[in-house]
């Protein structure tokens, strides 16, 4: 049984855990964290993730969470309590993620990204990933572009389940422009950029996401 156990989290390690993550909580935590996982975010990386943190609802505190930071160690997936509580989150998703659902993975989603990018005419170094379900259980890939300075310049919502593009938005304005779209500082226009805030906003789960956000935002929605 042991050794069969060793194998399953070896291949998880192998394949840079994405719906791999829940059996590396389940198997050092317990079922009940593991199935109550409602959010991971990972650190800006030019490849696939080599760390995470990983969000959970407490099992034994109602309306409590748990983090755990998941960390690459010989190949291996580290993980280490890192804090509980109320307020380790600003705001939390709204459903655990259906891991069985995760289909398309941070590799899949930056490819989806880069082509994406490609049609906006720019493009980004590294990625900053989050894995949340919407309020109708569908896991989504939230991922934060980023350029050589670390600057945001793009973010784009990937259904992890199908790999369709939700939302997407550049500080490249013209790639915001649809056609048939209103003329900038109408109030059709203005209603656009709101719904853009808003989408992008709905991402914010962390105070350091927020401070990312409004150099994104202080860029792409600058006053004429």
């Amino acid at each position: 049984m042991k050794s069969s156990l060793l194998l399953l989290l070896a291949s998880a390690s192998l394949l840079q855990a994405n719906p791999e993550i829940a059996t590396v909580i389940d198997q050092e935590y317990g079922a009940a964290t593991a199935e109550g996982i409602i959010l991971l975010q990972s650190a800006p990386s030019a490849a696939d993730p080599a760390q995470w943190s990983v969000y959970a609802r407490d099992p034994f505190r109602e309306g409590e969470l748990v983090r755990a930071a998941l960390t690459i160690q010989n190949n291996s997936w580290a993980p280490k309590a890192n804090g509980a509580g109320s307020k380790i989150l600003n705001r939390v998703p709204p459903l655990p993620i259906a891991f069985n659902r995760v289909l398309y993975r941070t590799s899949d989603a930056r490819k989806i990204a880069q082509q994406q990018a490609m049609l906006a005419k720019t493009n980004f170094v590294s990625v900053q990933y989050q894995l949340a379900a919407n309020a109708s259980g569908v896991p989504e890939w939230g991922l934060a572009l980023q350029d050589t300075a670390g600057a945001e310049i793009g973010f784009i919502v990937i259904s992890a389940e199908t790999g369709a593009v939700i939302h997407q938005q550049w500080s490249n304005s013209l790639s915001n422009v649809s056609p048939g779209s209103t003329a900038p500082g109408s109030k059709g226009e203005r209603a656009a950029e709101d719904v853009r805030r808003g989408a992008r906003r709905a991402w914010e789960w962390t105070g350091d996401t927020g401070l990312e956000v409004g150099r994104f935002f202080k860029r792409l929605f600058k006053s004429e």
